[in-house]
């Protein structure tokens, strides 16, 4: 349901997320998405983040208040940038709704999620 990796070479942090959620899922999700954010911190303070959420389904409510948490959380432990990408219009409208951060900018193309990231380097 989901994968975290901080790639040092490129100074981000990958996750990948699918599926439907349940409560319990979010709460192992940010038990490792915090562990691996901690180590990315150690290493560069300005990590960025890459979420690639294709098959990602519209969840609900509560998990995505939860996940909103999550990303407050995880966005703490950096100064870099956030992209998420998305799979249809509906997600990225709820993403934009709840996934609310002056750092985080939500797309359909994971091409241009991974040059906004890019640029930001630059």
């Amino acid at each position: 349901m989901f994968k975290v990796d901080y790639d040092r070479a490129a100074n981000c942090l990958n996750i990948a997320v699918k599926g439907f959620w349940k409560p319990e899922e979010v709460a192992l999700f940010a038990k490792e998405v915090g562990l691996k954010a901690r180590t990315a911190r150690a290493i560069r303070r300005d990590f960025n983040v890459c979420v690639e959420s294709l098959e990602f389904q519209v969840q609900a409510m509560d998990v995505a208040k939860l996940l909103t948490e999550v990303m407050r959380g995880g966005m703490a432990l950096t100064t870099g940038r956030a992209a998420v990408v998305v799979g249809s219009q509906l997600n990225k409208a709820q993403a934009e709704r709840t996934l609310v951060h002056p750092s985080v900018r939500i797309f359909l193309s994971t091409g241009k999620a991974r040059e906004w990231l890019a640029a930001v380097e630059s």
